[in-house]
């Protein structure tokens, strides 16, 4: 395989996992994917990078059909348990 094609298909790759991860939002309603450190501002703590899912509220004709969530992943995340 030469360096084109293998960046080919690392780029085809990626896309592909990132369409099937934006479907995966989208059925569960989530907004976002965020990575970032968490005690910002405290230099003292060191660094705490988690990634976290948020998932807005849902309202339907003034009553709530989803509360807000935040599902915290932690700085890894993996495929088994």
């Amino acid at each position: 395989m030469t360096d084109q094609e293998e960046q080919e298909w690392k780029d085809r790759l990626a896309e592909e996992f990132k369409a099937e991860l934006r479907e995966l939002m989208k059925k569960h309603g989530v907004d976002r994917i965020l990575a970032e450190d968490h005690w910002q501002g405290y230099p003292e703590c060191g660094e705490d990078v988690r990634m976290t899912v948020e998932i807005t509220s849902l309202w339907e004709e003034g009553e709530p059909k989803r509360p807000w969530v935040e599902i915290d992943l932690g700085s890894e995340f993996y495929a088994e348990p």
